[in-house]
């Protein structure tokens, strides 16, 4: 079982994503990417967005939790979303660490329409409409459609 922690960082009502570009479409990601032996999951984060983004980030809390059970050549992964912030640095995307084609901000209202990885859109739209967010634990976050 893989585990990937991400962050879910905000500014002027847009989330910062990544990009990959697959046969199927467009899908966008929360940086950040699985964690390593040894390394908490906080620190994976830091250390994925440092080394994609070039980004000193602070993890906050637990956002989200999220399954994705195994399918074809992709291994079951547990998700954990937390909340960021950017403490240091612009999102300049590095491509000798990333299969992603870009880094941007994504408009918070474009969650209704795109494929975001993990699949946590419908939660970050509640929690942006009733002004808060608690953690939660999402069960199936799944929707690879594009794999």
């Amino acid at each position: 079982m893989r585990v990937r922690g991400c962050a879910l960082i905000q500014k002027d009502n847009k989330i910062l994503v990544l990009a990959y570009d697959y046969p199927n479409g467009r899908i966008y990601a929360l940086p950040g990417g699985g964690v390593k032996e040894g390394e908490s999951l906080a620190d994976s984060v830091t250390r994925e967005l440092k080394e994609e983004l070039g980004l000193a980030v602070e993890v906050g809390d637990m956002r989200y939790v999220g399954d994705m059970m195994e399918r074809g050549k992709i291994k079951q992964t547990v998700h954990v979303v937390f909340d960021g912030r950017i403490l240091d640095g612009e999102p300049i995307l590095d491509n000798t660490q990333t299969s992603a084609v870009e880094s941007l901000w994504l408009d918070v209202h474009s969650l209704y329409e795109v494929k975001l990885y993990p699949a946590v859109n419908d939660a970050i739209l509640e929690d942006l409409h009733s002004g808060g967010g608690k953690t939660r634990y999402l069960g199936n976050c799944m929707r690879r459609e594009w794999a």
